[in-house]
């Protein structure tokens, strides 16, 4: 798989969670972090996507497959995700503006960055179920296989960091 792919593919990923990142608490406490656990990845299955498709042993053809769907929305989520910064700055001026702010001066900001993220999840998995048509049966299995195995791991790694053991 091509440098640009894996980007691309990582995008995708990024964009699927973006939505349940951002509405998250605040994450693991700070000693946790970089210790492991990168609040940026989630459990969201997008995440796992880039590491999916190098683990599916896609063909020549599946790779240019990938690649022009990718190509297709990188545009529109890179549109997406400026907008949505844009919106999260707004939030962040009104809410931290000198003077009294109440809730209902924020529902604006708020609800546009509700619509974006709606708007990022429903490209993400569009474009994640257009690179899953391409997958054989058998690399489906493979994939699945695959994403257990990571799910376990991912498990372990949460139970040795809480101190669970």
């Amino acid at each position: 798989m091509t440098k640009r792919m894996i980007v691309l593919v990582g995008l995708l990923a990024a964009s699927l969670a973006a939505t349940r990142l951002l509405a998250q608490p605040m994450g693991p406490p700070m000693m946790m972090k970089g210790m492991g656990h990168n609040p940026m990845f989630g459990d969201s299955p997008a995440m796992m996507l880039p590491l999916v498709l190098r683990h599916a042993n896609l063909t020549p053809d599946q790779q240019t497959q990938v690649h022009k769907i990718m190509e297709t929305e990188h545009e529109n989520l890179q549109a997406l995700f400026k907008q949505l910064q844009a919106a999260n700055d707004q939030l962040t001026d009104k809410l931290f503006a000198s003077g009294p702010v109440q809730a209902s001066d924020l529902t604006p900001q708020v609800q546009q960055i509700m619509q974006l993220r709606q708007q990022l999840m429903e490209q993400g998995v569009k474009t994640a179920l257009a690179i899953r048509a391409v997958l054989q049966p058998e690399q489906l299995a493979k994939v699945a296989q695959f994403k257990d195995r990571m799910q376990k791991l991912q498990a372990e790694m949460r139970s040795v960091l809480e101190g669970s053991d």
